[in-house]
């Protein structure tokens, strides 16, 4: 249970929790004929001013996502801002993943050739990063977006960039960002109850994503150990050796509870060739997590942390249906790529 401060906290989460789409709205969504249809919708929801603003035949898929993912970013840095000590502390660090979702956009796009212009990032206003993404997008490799964040936080990838170029693969540079991210987020989650239990899933589902990708391509056993996330929370560092020195079927068997489920889906994914999906395989179970969260642990400082989830999960879902609209996918293709419905 919360003290003080945080109280109210919690409290203002449960009344922002309101705000969110319910699963049978998120599915009218997907059942939406048009992207026109998804939007019209939208105007009842807390998208409604953003989109309101935008004539009707300006508003495309890019545009909606824009406008999605602006008010995920918002959410965040409300909850932020209304927190005090070392959960505003904690929820600081905890929202640094934008940063390093926008700064891993940038690295596939230069790995693949993208140009600047094409490339989407998250909304994040000058206050609430200290990456000049400016610079970065005009970066004419990965080797040279690796220099330009020498003098950041994320300044560790620089001494990955013979790995990433050796193996060919982003992920090792993504992994890289991911335990500098992770580790500054457990130092503070770990002394909070509940918050402690959703990161330290978090951090678990992270590091066997981190696994499972980089042994589909092959990469040597030493660097995968390397580029995940130190810390042990219900996946125990013995158990992530094991697995590195197995194959990839054995994984379910090697796995607690908790996670072998989610290994078989894994691994059926990747015998497919379906390995573009799998880290939404690893989402669907941490939203769903943070989903009973709400009900299991009211009081805890692990409701704001998994209130922040859903907002992310709602996000996704929106950018999921509007690029499906866009891409007129039928509703079966788009409802398979929801979570939490």
């Amino acid at each position: 249970m919360v003290r003080g401060a945080s109280i109210y906290l919690v409290t203002r989460t449960h009344g922002l929790r309101t705000h969110l789409i319910t699963p049978r709205d998120m599915q009218v969504l997907a059942k939406a004929k048009s992207l026109r249809d998804v939007s019209d919708n939208l105007l009842k929801t807390d998208y409604a001013v953003e989109i309101g603003q935008i004539p009707t035949q300006e508003q495309d898929a890019t545009t909606l996502e824009n406008i999605i993912l602006k008010k995920l970013v918002e959410r965040f840095f409300f909850v932020r801002r209304s927190a005090q000590g070392m959960m505003q502390d904690l929820l600081s660090r905890y929202s640094a993943r934008f940063e390093v979702e926008n700064i891993k956009r940038i690295i596939r796009a230069k790995h693949g050739g993208q140009n600047a212009e094409e490339l989407s990032l998250i909304p994040l206003q000058r206050e609430n990063t200290l990456v000049n993404f400016p610079a970065l997008l005009k970066a004419k490799d990965v080797g040279e977006v690796a220099s330009l964040l020498r003098d950041t936080q994320y300044r560790t990838i620089l001494e990955k960039l013979q790995q990433y170029e050796e193996s060919g693969a982003t992920m090792v540079l993504e992994a890289a960002l991911d335990k500098i991210y992770f580790s500054k987020a457990w130092e503070l989650a770990v002394k909070m109850q509940g918050a402690r239990d959703l990161i330290g899933e978090e951090i678990d589902l992270r590091n066997l994503l981190t696994v499972f990708s980089l042994k589909t391509r092959e990469v040597p056993a030493k660097l995968i150990e390397e580029s995940t996330i130190p810390v042990s929370y219900a996946l125990p560092k013995t158990t992530l050796r094991s697995l590195l020195q197995s194959q990839l079927q054995d994984a379910p068997n090697l796995l607690n509870a908790g996670y072998s489920k989610l290994a078989s889906e894994a691994t059926n994914l990747l015998k497919k060739g379906s390995s573009l999906l799998l880290e939404r395989v690893f989402l669907r179970q941490l939203y769903g997590d943070a989903s009973a969260v709400l009900t299991t642990h009211p009081l805890q400082a692990g409701y704001i942390i998994a209130y922040l989830l859903l907002c992310e999960s709602e996000a996704k879902n929106l950018v999921s249906i509007v690029t499906g609209k866009q891409l007129k996918l039928s509703e079966e293709e788009i409802s398979a790529g929801l979570f939490g419905i």
